[in-house]
């Protein structure tokens, strides 16, 4: 497609001039395919990867078609409360004076009513939310025209689906539908079907569903699950990347691995969905701004995050699919901006994440696991460098004094010493053994089924051989053929209480009974 601009594409002059402000002149890829058939209110079905432009590619059709009347005139649905207040802050940063009623889940209800009472033109929400404004008639979506689906496949996945059709179902039937999504399973062709005009379809994913992201290169590393937590520590000192995204599979494990980079003295901070919105949004707000480097988080929390210029995603263990794993890169190497997807992984995982390589096109990097000597060489190699930049005139005098009493190597030696101490030295991990197959079999001499020569000899002659088993014919016994007398059942044998095999031991008892005294 050949190069164009916002303003090629019709765009008004004050939003051309808000853009203008934020350094936007020339659209992506995505917002030039959709911003024609948005003015003309078709309906948009658009697959296109995550970080792609996609809030402004149905925003500036939409803030185009806004009319000056105080009522929802678009609704915006969005997977996760994160999403949903990106979207709002991104098209507020458009149009200033939007009234906009953000309904999400985590804040009160009070100022959404407040919102939707005054006459918000957009609504932008979760479905569970929404929801429950409709239950409670609070929210009159009427006379709304315009309904946009963000990252459909994720409310999907989340079980929000369900949700989506009845609010649907509660708009007018024929408003402008946007509905976007990174893939197109069943269900979301089905949804598409039912609700969207025949829409103009706009597929930017490259060839496939999982294709390769450009901009984001793919590593791994292979480390046991008990050494893993080690291993990131390691990554991090020896990369000293900027900002870094890690994601896990649970609520808890964000905490342990937050816990255990804070200790090693990196600056982290953990979120999923328990912590109360005041926590999250501090949270975020400190990773966005720059004060806090690294942020642990579960595959919903991070639903929605948009961080520019962001270096580095973690995976700690891959996702139970392929599209997930594409889903949590696709938060670096945003905007033309380059970045790198990580993952540690054990044995069984990293033949998982090959055959993903090979279904989608990644190119992955394996690397070895740093070791506390790689990170003492790196923090040397950043210590030069910070020496080579620094001015010594402001501490020349101090230097010249500590001159006089140490020589110059110890001198140099005890002010590196001081410097390691301040930083982490990280951990000694044992490399995990290479491995060519899935599964290992005992080393040892291997088993031969050959035949054996004849031997001639008799088989009791034979050394350390068995004898080869004789079958007996079986001999029926009678009682008659017993050596013992035949008795009844119950009987006494013969000869007395004495005799027989349950004679018993020592002398026999003498004197009188005892009698009980009458």
């Amino acid at each position: 497609m050949e190069m164009t601009t916002f303003a090629a594409l019709g765009c008004n002059a004050p939003l051309l001039a808000a853009l203008d402000r934020r350094g936007y002149t020339i659209p992506t890829p995505v917002q030039a395919e959709t911003f024609k058939a948005g003015l003309e209110g078709r309906d948009l079905l658009v697959q296109s990867r995550t970080g792609s432009g996609k809030t402004l590619a149905f925003g500036l059709p939409l803030l185009h078609r806004l009319t000056a009347e105080k009522y929802p005139q678009a609704l915006i649905l969005a997977p996760t409360r994160e999403l949903a207040q990106q979207v709002s802050e991104e098209l507020r940063s458009v149009d200033k004076g939007l009234n906009i009623a953000l309904l999400v889940g985590g804040t009160a209800y009070p100022p959404q009513m407040k919102a939707l009472h005054y006459g918000a033109s957009i609504v932008v929400g979760t479905p569970g939310r929404v929801m429950d404004h409709l239950d409670r008639g609070t929210l009159d979506l009427s006379k709304v025209s315009m309904v946009v689906l963000d990252e459909c496949d994720e409310m999907l996945n989340m079980g929000f689906i369900e949700d989506v059709e009845k609010i649907l179902a509660a708009a007018p039937k024929g408003p402008q539908t946007y509905l976007f999504s990174a893939t197109l399973p069943p269900p979301i062709a089905s949804l598409a079907k039912r609700f969207l005009k025949d829409p103009v379809k706009v597929a930017l994913s490259g060839s496939g569903e999982q294709a390769q992201h450009a901009d984001i290169s793919h590593a791994a590393c292979l480390v046991p699950d008990h050494h893993r937590v080690k291993a990131l520590v390691n990554l991090l000192l020896l990369d000293n990347p900027s900002a870094a995204l890690i994601f896990t599979k649970t609520k808890a494990e964000t905490e342990e691995v937050a816990e255990a980079l804070t200790q090693a003295g990196l600056s982290a901070a953990f979120l999923h969905g328990d912590l109360v919105q005041a926590s999250r949004t501090r949270i975020l707000g400190q990773f966005k701004t720059g004060k806090l480097h690294l942020l642990v988080a579960t595959d919903v929390a991070a639903r929605g995050l948009d961080i520019e210029g962001l270096p580095l995603v973690v995976h700690l263990g891959i996702p139970h699919q392929l599209e997930n794993y594409i889903h949590r890169s696709g938060r670096t190497g945003r905007a033309g901006a380059k970045g790198t997807s990580m993952s540690l992984v054990a044995w069984k995982e990293s033949r998982i994440l090959m055959a993903w390589a090979r279904r989608g096109g990644l190119q992955i990097v394996w690397r070895p696991i740093p070791q506390q000597a790689d990170l003492r060489t790196a923090a040397t190699t950043r210590l030069t460098e910070k020496l080579r930049a620094a001015d010594p005139v402001p501490h020349q005098t101090e230097a010249l004094e500590l001159l006089k009493t140490y020589e110059p190597a110890d001198l140099a030696a005890k002010l590196l010493g001081f410097i390691e101490r301040e930083e982490a030295v990280g951990f000694d991990i044992p490399e995990e053994p290479a491995r060519d197959k899935p599964y290992f079999k005992k080393e040892g001499p291997s088993r031969s089924f050959e035949k054996r020569p004849f031997d001639a000899r008799p088989a009791d002659k034979r050394p350390f051989e068995k004898k080869p088993y004789e079958k007996k014919p079986f001999e029926k016994k009678s009682f008659e053929n017993r050596p013992h007398e035949k008795k009844a059942f119950g009987s006494k044998p013969a000869g007395g209480p004495d005799q027989g095999p349950f004679k018993p031991k020592g002398p026999k008892p003498t004197g009188t009974p005892f009698k009980k005294k009458s």
